[in-house]
């Protein structure tokens, strides 16, 4: 089991929460009623015992596993003189990792200055996965991983009384650190050297860096309003997944690290216009045009440590260990978007709004490395080939909708929506080996026509049967049909023709639901839902007939009821009920293949239930508690293949105490308790812990 034991920001947390509550006590209750006062300080800290996966906590629950504590918000906004106003946001939780400094200068009719910065933390669980026979699991690394995601900014803003408002803002957003993966590394150890399975944890280490700058020009009147903006996003990306191999196999045990990396540039010119005919007819337009240009860097390598250079007679190397390295690419984007819309006020309860919407996008890709590979044992020489793939491909989607909502039946409001989407497009591959050389291979030279339709209905009926009752429907379908054709494919003989063998795809949904909303008695009050969906993916591939490929079920039944029993005392509660099952043909194979798919079910259970009691004029009392937990959702196949789905309960109770100590001083105490029990993990993922937090708010 993995235990706390305090940590100097733990053993700070409790004293500051001691020391919150001898200040319940030390400060008395407001005395009299006065203006209030806008601006604030909270200072806050937490501390949680724990048990358990603490990985896994952070990650469900996103605090630091040995607490946090300083200003959770500071507010502070003070008049410069009669038409200048300053405002000031911040935030200050070590632990978290939670940082905020926002302030803004805002002068009436002349226009604003921001600035700020804002940095927070992600928290994920490097673990990976478990084998029942036997009780494998394995741990490589510090499964404690997170991302510090950062933004700041600066914006000026020029906004006169009767003329035309000007915007300019600067971003730079930043993420970097780790979080975990599921492309799994093999491993032998857990069913055997003849029968290896994907259960090593895994982890990406990612570093990313994007510059924006906007701009805009807006003017408003009563008849009219357009706005102009530019856009320039700079990026630079570097991230790695980082996989091991045969951990701990002699002979067989290697690290492989894929790096990707992407510098950008985006540049957008936009532009709408939105205009008042008449009383009842308005009409709204606008274009983008987008460019993206990118240089694209990489590789794969194999060797004994992670981001090695490649060695082609590196210790433990196997047959198949597939890589590259050297990777050059250029990628350019282009787009233009232009759509067109109008709202017509038919009469007084009926309103139409068409939309139509036009796109191009243009790509064009090219990349060289050098493809690395090896072959079999016991010399496992290295074959390495100069490869070259370019791609072009064009994409044109005309789109159109019509809404319309009509009130004229007493206490009934009906909607309709119908969306139209065509789609065509022209794809040509090349993949040359050995380009420019006597060795030289084209071995991927296709062009593929593809042509996709989508249609969408949606119907909704609201009925306000009575004061405090209303029942509301809805049905909605959906179809989009793809279609590929290969003009020119030399691959046709070929054993890895993916995905060209697909010639059609269809997907149709069809999904109702019904709403009750009503008052069962004065202080009692429900809502009930039920939302049923079903989905179906047909697929053809050449030379074959239309067959299912897949059908996947929901039924979700939800119900909350609220209760009022005093003016002082409220009671919420809250269930859902969800039924999911996705089936493929997969399930009903037979021979060596038959057990390997099972069909995936997603069921579980969702209870909420929560009370605030007003214990005087300045104290009240909250209790939550909530607990989601899957149902006949796990099949242990681990016999032929891995264990399948989810088998957990998570349950999160708390108590919370709030006291308006005077005017200006306030109080907040709570305790919370969770616990998380995982029955496909072994047991690894579960834990217990139990959080302490206390905030005091100034009010100044």
């Amino acid at each position: 089991m993995k235990t706390n034991s305090p940590s100097r920001l733990g053993r700070t947390a409790l004293l500051v929460g001691a020391g919150l509550g001898c200040l319940a006590g030390a400060l008395p209750a407001a005395e009299k009623k006065e203006p209030p006062l806008e601006n604030y300080l909270e200072v806050s800290s937490g501390y949680t015992l724990q048990d358990g996966d603490r990985a896994g906590f952070q990650k469900a629950r996103q605090y630091h596993k040995e607490g946090f504590g300083g200003i959770e918000d500071l507010f502070y906004t003070k008049e410069l003189d009669d038409r200048t106003t300053l405002k000031l946001r911040g935030r200050a939780l070590a632990g978290n990792g939670d940082y905020l400094f926002d302030l803004a200068v805002h002068r009436e009719d002349v226009g604003f200055l921001k600035l700020g910065y804002r940095q927070f933390r992600v928290w994920y669980d490097g673990s990976g996965g478990y084998f029942p026979a036997g009780g494998f699991i394995r741990q490589l690394y510090d499964e404690d991983l997170h991302l510090d995601r950062g933004n700041l900014w600066f914006e000026a803003g020029y906004t006169p009384a009767d003329g035309i408002d000007l915007d300019f803002r600067y971003d730079l957003f930043t993420r970097k650190g780790k979080k975990d993966s599921l492309s799994w590394g093999d491993t032998g150890l857990a069913a055997g050297a003849a029968n290896v399975k994907g259960l090593l944890p895994s982890f990406w280490k990612i570093d990313e860096k994007r510059h924006q700058l906007s701009a805009s020009a807006a003017k408003t009147t009563d008849k009219n309003a357009w706005e102009l903006g530019v856009r320039y996003d700079k990026g630079d990306y570097t991230n790695t997944r980082n996989v091991r191999r045969r951990a701990g196999e002699a002979g067989f045990d290697r690290k492989v690290t894929q790096k990707e990396g992407q510098d950008y540039d985006l540049f957008q010119v936009r532009g709408s216009y939105e205009a008042r005919i008449h009383e009842q007819l308005v009409v709204t337009t606008a274009v983008a045009r987008t460019t993206i240009d990118t240089t694209l860097s990489g590789s794969r390598i194999y060797g004994q440590d992670y981001d090695p250079i490649y060695d082609a007679a590196f210790l433990n190397r196997q047959q198949r260990d597939e890589g590259f390295f050297g990777a050059h690419g250029e990628s350019e984007m282009r787009q233009t978007v232009a759509n067109l819309s109008a709202r017509y006020q038919a009469t007084e309860t009926l309103v139409v709004v068409p939309a139509v919407r036009f796109e191009k996008i243009d790509w064009s890709n090219q990349v060289e490395f050098e493809e690395t590979n090896f072959g079999a044992g016991p010399a496992f020489a290295p074959v390495n080939d100069e490869v070259e793939a370019d791609s072009e491909k064009e994409w044109k989607v005309v789109a159109g909708s019509l809404e319309a909502r009509y009130t004229g039946k007493k206490n009934v409001s009906l909607n309709f929506k119908a969306e139209w989407t065509k789609s065509d497009g022209e794809l040509s591959e090349e993949r040359i080996v050995e380009p420019g050389t006597a060795l030289q291979s084209i071995t991927i030279d296709r062009d593929t026509d593809f042509k996709r339709t989508t249609q969408k209905y949606a119907a909704t009926a609201n009925w306000y049967a009575r004061p405090g009752t209303t029942v509301a429907v809805q049905y909605y379908y959906k179809v989009r049909t793809n279609d590929y054709r290969s003009t020119r494919d030399n691959t046709v003989s070929s054993a890895d023709r993916y995905p060209a063998y697909v010639a059609n795809q269809d997907f149709e949904t069809n999904d109702w639901n019904v709403r009750l909303s009503t008052r069962l008695a004065k202080n009692l009050r429900s809502v009930t839902r039920y939302d049923y969906q079903q989905s179906t993916i047909r697929t053809q591939d050449v030379g074959l007939a239309m067959g299912e490929s897949a059908e996947m079920t929901t039924h979700i039944l939800a119900e909350t009821l609220t209760w009022s029993p005093r003016n002082h005392w409220y009671l919420q509660g809250g269930v859902n009920l969800v039924w999911d099952t996705l089936r493929t043909p997969a399930v009903t194979l037979t021979g060596a293949a038959a057990g390997l798919v099972k069909n995936s079910d997603a069921n579980y259970t969702s209870f909420t239930l929560g009370s605030g009691y007003a214990l005087d004029d300045q104290s009240d009392l909250y209790v939550d508690y909530t607990l989601t937990e899957s149902r006949d959702s796990y099949v242990d196949n681990s016999a032929r293949s891995v264990p399948y789905g989810s088998d957990a309960r998570t349950q999160l109770a708390s108590v919370t105490w709030t006291r308006k100590l005077d005017r200006r001083t306030s109080l907040t105490l709570k305790y919370a308790y969770g616990k998380n029990e995982d029955v496909p993990s072994g047991g690894n993922a579960d834990y217990e812990a139990h959080l302490l937090y206390g905030k005091i708010q100034y009010r100044f």
